[in-house]
């Protein structure tokens, strides 16, 4: 009886050494783990459409299910054709590869699996080419008569749960010409990279090497950083303290200068200086960010999380609404919330549970700024500025008594004088006498 059982093992555990491949799967999309996802659920959930299996079903999003088919027809007059049939081939040789992409098993069929691929690919291609040809919109189309309904679409093509890959994009937009030209996929791009965070006024010429839009957005934003940082020295991480809040930082003597470098993440520290480009702030930001680490945060083969490291530094700087209010005041943050308090919350919510690279992009900035703040003259000099010096009636005040000072050392200065050329005399006198 043992030897049977034990054969069972043998056979078992063989079949599954068979069956299981000796290299490892590298999805590239994932559902956000409890620890990010914990702090604004919402920030992930699409508010209109389901793009890829992750949120396909959900009641809410339904409705747009029938501009799927009609952009889908749209899409087939443009290659002038009348059957799905050449998309279904096309799609379906790239299903399983597809099916790789995502680091779970997805509970749908060949078919109904590489449907979803057709449909939700075509309405990417299809939305974003109308968004900028809009000779090419049909007049009757509620996405293009309501605002709203176009930033919540580009709001939701930003989700890192709401994807498909690219290369099924990809392969779609290969069947047809753009604006009578070569199709183009920067150009197709461009509605998302102008609905980012920093709007770009050239398209980079970088390679598209991310797995799906959230990714290819985010390497295109971060690509003249990076080119950045591979030139710049760095401090050592291992001795990185975090920096003070920006107000305790301007009491250490540092002020703070708006950038305009072209650069969203490139921070500088020049001459006592804290330079940084202007953050915009909208009902849109935190989950834009939120799903831009998220992206950083499963991203394998890449050391840098520059998103990651730059929400990290405001992090630090902004403590409480005084630092947003700082900040704003020099043109570093651009409000569109509608208080100092909302800013800081968004800034605050945001740092929790992220991950920074090994090696932190601003570690040597931290290094030096923490190095200016320990000196005591700099602290001295300072608090000078901050008691006697911060408005033109103290500032007036301190040059009076500076002079008056000044008048009475010089008054003194001659009356000792005066008496020491007294005394020189009368010695005179006596020994003429």
């Amino acid at each position: 009886m043992s030897e049977t059982r034990t054969d069972r093992v043998t056979v078992d555990i063989d079949k599954m050494l068979n069956s299981s491949s000796s290299t490892l799967p590298k999805p590239s999309m994932f559902r956000v783990g409890d620890n990010l996802r914990s702090i604004n659920p919402e920030a992930y959930d699409p508010e209109i459409i389901a793009i890829g299996p992750f949120h396909r079903g959900k009641h809410k999003l339904q409705k747009m299910e029938q501009h799927k088919v009609r952009y889908l027809k749209l899409f087939l007059q443009r290659i002038e054709e009348s059957s799905v049939e050449r998309c279904v081939t096309t799609v379906r040789h790239l299903e399983d590869r597809a099916r790789k992409c995502y680091a779970e098993d997805i509970d749908l069929d060949e078919d109904k699996f590489v449907e979803m691929l057709i449909l939700d690919g075509c309405f990417i291609i299809e939305f974003l080419y109308m968004f900028q040809y809009k000779d090419c919109r049909d007049e009757d189309d509620p996405i293009f008569q309501y605002g709203y309904i176009q930033s919540q679409l580009f709001h939701d093509l930003m989700l890192f749960e709401n994807q498909i890959p690219f290369f099924i994009v990809d392969r779609l937009l290969n069947m047809i010409k753009i604006n009578n030209g070569d199709n183009d996929i920067y150009s197709l791009l461009w509605p998302l990279l102008q609905n980012s965070f920093f709007r770009v006024e050239d398209l980079p010429e970088v390679p598209i090497t991310g797995h799906h839009l959230l990714g290819i957005v985010h390497d295109i934003q971060c690509s003249s950083f990076a080119t950045i940082f591979s030139q710049m020295a760095t401090g050592n991480p291992d001795s990185m303290v975090n920096i003070n809040s920006a107000v305790e930082l301007k009491e250490a003597g540092i002020s703070f200068k708006k950038s305009e470098g072209d650069s969203f993440f490139h921070i500088e520290f020049k001459n006592k200086a804290m330079i940084i480009p202007e953050w915009e702030f909208s009902d849109s930001t935190e989950s834009l960010f939120r799903n831009l680490i998220a992206y950083e945060y499963y991203l394998t083969g890449s050391p840098q999380k520059y998103v990651t490291d730059y929400v990290f530094f405001m992090h630090c700087l902004v403590h409480s609404p005084e630092d947003a209010k700082l900040l704003r005041r020099h043109g570093i943050v651009n409000n569109l919330l509608g208080s100092d308090k909302m800013v800081y919350h968004v800034i605050n919510q945001l740092g929790k549970n992220i991950i920074i690279s090994e090696k932190f992009s601003y570690s040597n900035i931290f290094n030096i700024v923490n190095h200016h703040c320990v000196r005591k003259w700099n602290i001295r000099m300072s608090t000078l500025r901050r008691k006697y010096l911060n408005s033109p009636w103290a500032l007036i005040s301190v040059f009076a008594a500076t002079f008056l000072l000044v008048l009475a050392i010089i008054q003194a200065t001659f009356a000792i004088l005066s008496y020491r050329n007294d005394l020189k005399e009368g010695n005179g006198l006596k020994k003429g006498n």
